[in-house]
């Protein structure tokens, strides 16, 4: 599990690298359709990327737990950070797999698109301000790349896709 400080060093390096992005750029706003609200591009790439690092490196935390982690779909339910689409998707999927090879089920984690993942976690690469999706990359393994759509719903970014979960095929990271 990370400590208190390396999440703190996360978000201080997330902050540091939105700061100099905008240096010297104009007001650029963006709205959210039918809000009426505008956000400051960005402080929106800020927050959805934190939400996005938060979300992820909370679930490779609980997969490091080996025995004492909790299940997928039982982790993925009690968790704020991702939206109601995202949670009845990988149930589906959970369990068309399970229907099809009780067995085997899927045989990869579909959170991750993969059987292996980055152990240290993911840090911030890249942001799609006109589709909002995140892409992360791993800390101790910078090939293994993790795209991440993010939603506004009720004033909060939440996950709606991630790895095989509502992403589509072209934007999967295929390692």
């Amino acid at each position: 599990m990370q400590s208190p400080f390396t999440v703190i060093k996360q978000i201080l390096i997330i902050l540091s690298i939105f700061s100099f992005v905008s240096c010297g750029q104009s007001e650029e706003t963006s709205s959210k359709k039918g809000t009426g609200s505008t956000v400051p591009a960005p402080q929106k790439i800020q927050v959805q990327a934190e939400q996005a690092l938060l979300f992820i490196n909370s679930y490779v935390n609980n997969c490091n737990k080996m025995k004492e982690s909790v299940g997928m779909l039982e982790w993925v339910h009690a968790n704020k950070l991702a939206n109601n689409h995202f949670k009845s998707e990988l149930k589906a999927i959970v369990d068309k797999a399970t229907k099809e090879d009780p067995e085997m089920g899927l045989g990869f984690d579909p959170i991750l698109n993969a059987q292996d993942y980055p152990d240290k976690g993911f840090e911030f690469e890249s942001f799609d301000q006109e589709t909002n999706y995140v892409v992360l990359k791993g800390k101790d393994w910078a090939d293994f790349k993790l795209t991440l759509k993010m939603v506004e719903e009720n004033e909060q970014w939440l996950v709606e896709g991630c790895g095989i979960i509502n992403i589509p095929k072209d934007k999967q990271m295929i390692r």
